[in-house]
């Protein structure tokens, strides 16, 4: 019984593995996008930069938009951008931004805790032929955005240097253009804060006739693109945060654009590590992903009168870390997506993360971190493994007496049953026994599973010798070559129970595992090699001393 829970659970470890990509296949966009879809499907596609036309119609819950007869209005050419190009830093400490003065958008904005493979900081913006920069302004007439993006505002200052005794910091950037486009734009930077206010006015009196709506977008896309295994667990692209669900919008299924409205929380690009979400806070209507070209932005819709808009929303541009994104606010943990399978456990999941972090206060050591983790969990499940052990160890005991019955009546299964459950009883002994404590720990294991598979703070973080990055997989094998050890030493110890084949084919379960975890996380198999030397420690001392 207990080997072939064993080889079950192996292979529930594999579906839960390969149920995110396989999900990811057969799934459609949610009903409400494939909605949106429908509707917006004969819509030609607007750009950045450009005319947007106003849709025949919208996603559900978003009020239909008629915009006015397209009045001329008056030719702006390249010409009438007076001034050139200027950048002001702004450094807040484990994050800085570069801003140009050309559209007041965003150029860089740089984690410095976090770096690339060249050692460079990771930039979460990201830089594609023909697309705008985060924070662009766009309106639904290709003049006015014109003169939106390419401009060039006045900035109120040319620098901005955070620190704890100056934790906040304002940057003002006006226009005032010459076809009568007014623009404030107002970057509220904290010290140590991944989170920034902005504010906009547009006062447009010349296209009032025209009754313009406008967007801000960021995009496109996003920077600090990982490459990882699990990339195909953990949902990359476009996502918001509307009436108290996750709504995801592969780029493949965008057509034209999909409207969010209603209670919304945030819209996003977010990967295994970052994430960049805009949050409304006034004046703000809806949310939108869109696509131009091979580009896609995700935005929000201002609220707009007579082509005067006025709204604030702030830009959350950083880590996936628990506990930056809770003290955020704004519903950003949600942010955080352990696959299909690892979010039916996210309750767990929070809580060790949570352990891993206390424990790295402790040491300061993520490695060290997941070793005590792992001790408290075998602390606690330790009377369920011992209960599991000891009943494995009578199941032994009775082998002998159990092939006995099964060659005696092995044509008549009602009466071999009867007789087996005799002996169990007299034996005082639970074939079920080995199998219920093992499956209460299968929760846990995959909620600790996705803890470190997912979890930016093992990202770069070293633990002893040659691992320099437990978020990376062993660059010498020297981890799952002691894991596969362990694992074949904890078979050893055993009771042989089953026919032939079936010890057989468990034996071979550690080179298995072995080569599997190969790409593994460092952290993940450090895990389970430090698992399986704590078990191998209780089952010696179960079997060879423990007497009851």
């Amino acid at each position: 019984m207990e080997n072939r829970l064993l080889l079950a659970f192996v292979l529930s470890i594999g579906v839960f593995i390969g149920w995110g990509y396989v999900m990811s296949v057969i799934e459609g966009p949610p009903p409400a996008q494939i909605q949106s879809e429908k509707d917006l499907a004969e819509v030609p596609p607007s750009t950045p930069g450009m005319a947007q036309q106003a849709p025949s119609s919208v996603a559900p819950g978003t009020p239909s938009e008629q915009t006015a007869p397209n009045i001329p209005a008056p030719a702006i050419s390249q010409a009438e951008f007076p001034g050139t190009e200027a950048t002001i830093k702004v450094s807040a400490g484990n994050v800085s931004y570069i801003i140009t003065n050309k559209g007041a958008m965003v150029k860089n904005i740089l984690l410095s805790q976090h770096k690339t493979a060249q050692g460079e900081p990771i930039d979460l913006v990201e830089h594609e032929n023909g697309g705008t920069l985060p924070l662009a302004l766009e309106s639904s007439n290709d003049q006015v955005t014109n003169i939106l993006q390419n401009a060039y505002y006045n900035p109120s200052t040319t620098s901005l240097e955070l620190s704890e005794s100056q934790p906040t910091g304002t940057l003002k950037m006006t226009l005032e253009h010459s076809s009568g486009v007014n623009v404030v734009r107002e970057f509220t930077f904290r010290h140590n804060d991944f989170m920034i206010d902005v504010q906009t006015r547009i006062n447009a009196p010349n296209y009032a006739s025209q009754n313009l709506s406008y967007n801000v977008l960021f995009g496109p896309g996003m920077g600090g693109k990982t490459e990882s295994q699990t990339n195909y667990i953990v949902f990359v692209g476009p996502t918001t945060f509307v009436n108290n669900e996750r709504a995801e919008t592969p780029p493949e299924d965008i057509v034209n654009e999909v409207t969010y409205s209603g209670d919304l929380a945030w819209t996003s690009f977010q990967n295994k590590y970052f994430a960049a979400a805009l949050i409304p806070q006034e004046g703000i209507k809806a949310a939108v992903v869109k696509k131009s070209g091979e580009n896609v932005y995700v935005g929000l819709k201002m609220e707009s009168v007579q082509s005067s808009a006025s709204a604030s929303h702030r830009l959350y541009a950083g880590t996936k870390e628990l506990q930056i994104l809770e003290k955020s606010g704004h519903k950003l943990f949600r942010l955080m997506d352990y696959g299909w399978f690892g979010n039916k456990f996210a309750w767990l999941v929070k809580p060790m993360l949570k352990c891993l972090q206390y424990f790295h206060e402790i040491f300061n050591n993520y490695g060290w971190a997941i070793i005590f983790v792992t001790l408290v969990i075998k602390i606690i499940f330790a009377p369920l493994t011992h209960k599991s052990f000891k009943s494995m160890k009578g199941m032994q005991k009775v082998q002998p007496y159990v092939k006995v019955i099964q060659e005696r009546n092995k044509d008549d299964r009602q009466k071999m049953n009867e007789e087996m459950l005799e002996l169990y009883k007299k034996h005082k002994v639970n074939p079920l026994g080995g199998c219920l404590p093992m499956l209460l720990q299968i929760p846990v294991f995959i909620a600790l599973y996705h803890a470190l598979f997912f979890s930016i703070e093992l990202r770069g973080a070293p633990f002893i010798g040659w691992i320099h990055d437990l978020s990376v997989q062993d660059p010498y094998y020297v981890w799952p070559v002691m894991m596969g050890a362990t694992m074949f030493l904890q078979q050893k110890l055993n009771p042989s129970i089953g026919d032939p084949t079936q010890q057989k084919i468990m034996m071979m379960l550690p080179i298995v595992f072995t080569f599997l975890f190969m790409s593994f996380p460092a952290g993940l198999v450090l895990y389970w090699t430090v698992n399986n030397i704590l078990t191998i420690s209780q089952q010696a001392y179960i079997y060879k001393f423990a007497k009851d």
